[in-house]
């Protein structure tokens, strides 16, 4: 009977060990398993923070606006902040300051500015000639008004003998202007010795009223007016300058022959922007704007 007893206990101390080990390896298994699924939750969270900022990534890269850098100066910065208005959405329009006739297309040489609306079209093609540039007008919106305009005399016929006249310094515009006074009947120029070359006041043949020149940067043609007797100035600058761009003495009709229009290198006529750019010139929106902002100093084609 004692045998039997110790028997007993001894079974159930080792029932006792055994459910001890086991309850020793079933709380190790809970550990482990805890520790597992907080692992597993950590790397779930990462991946989700991961996921969120590449989407975050992606949603900034389609945000992201291309930058247009169009030269322009004075009231012709109106244009080009019109165009900005209008252009579609992933398009940013910057507007790149320039202080002289040249300074848009020496700022696109220098690649820091993209397109411009601001030289005609035949001073463009001489000065690709005498520069060896490769710029091209993409459309023609629009010439500029140019006139004799004065703040001393009231007609063509009130100039006086030896009045002063400012024209514009550079080849192109000078040509043009001797032969807008000659159209007048103020002087008389005489044959071009060859296709290439243009007329300056060399080329002055008669000068009945004996009138003086001051050769003048064509931008700052409409200051001139305070000092000389008369000037020939682009409209659109009597405009800026605070005047009545039709309070003339006489106007250059031959200016239509002088277009404006998108320019750019000729290397970037394939980019998506030119195109988005030219159809945006081209619709009512911007035709509409232009004229509330020019008043006919500037005339759409």
């Amino acid at each position: 009977m004692k045998r039997l007893k110790k028997v007993s206990t001894v079974l159930l101390a080792i029932i006792a060990c055994a459910g001890l080990l086991m309850g020793c390896s079933g709380s190790v298994e809970s550990e482990e398993t805890t520790a597992a699924a907080k692992e597993t939750e950590a790397t779930a969270g990462a991946a989700e923070s991961s996921e969120a900022e590449s989407e975050e990534a992606a949603v900034a890269s389609d945000t992201e606006k291309q930058v247009i850098h169009m030269g322009s100066t004075g009231i012709y910065t109106d244009m080009v902040e019109l165009i900005g208005e209008l252009m579609p959405e992933q398009y940013e329009v910057e507007l790149v300051m320039v202080d002289s006739n040249s300074g848009c297309v020496e700022g696109a040489v220098y690649g820091d500015i993209d397109g411009f609306l601001y030289n005609h079209e035949p001073w463009l093609m001489q000065y690709n000639e005498a520069n060896g540039t490769d710029f091209k007008v993409m459309d023609h919106v629009y010439y500029g008004r140019s006139a004799l305009y004065s703040d001393k005399y009231d007609s063509v016929e009130d100039l006086p003998d030896g009045a002063t006249i400012a024209i514009s310094n550079d080849s192109v515009n000078m040509e043009d202007n001797l032969l807008f006074l000659q159209s007048l009947g103020l002087i008389t120029l005489g044959e071009k010795t060859d296709d290439e070359s243009f007329l300056t006041t060399l080329d002055i043949v008669d000068n009945p009223k004996n009138l003086e020149f001051v050769e003048v940067e064509i931008s700052y043609a409409a200051r001139s007016l305070e000092e000389c007797d008369a000037a020939i100035v682009t409209s659109a600058l009597v405009l800026q300058a605070g005047k009545d761009p039709e309070d003339f003495i006489a106007e250059n009709v031959e200016k239509k022959n002088y277009p404006i229009g998108l320019t750019i290198l000729a290397e970037d006529e394939n980019e998506q922007w030119v195109s988005d750019m030219l159809e945006v010139l081209s619709g009512d929106e911007f035709k509409n704007g232009f004229n509330e902002i020019y008043k006919g100093a500037l005339v759409l084609y």
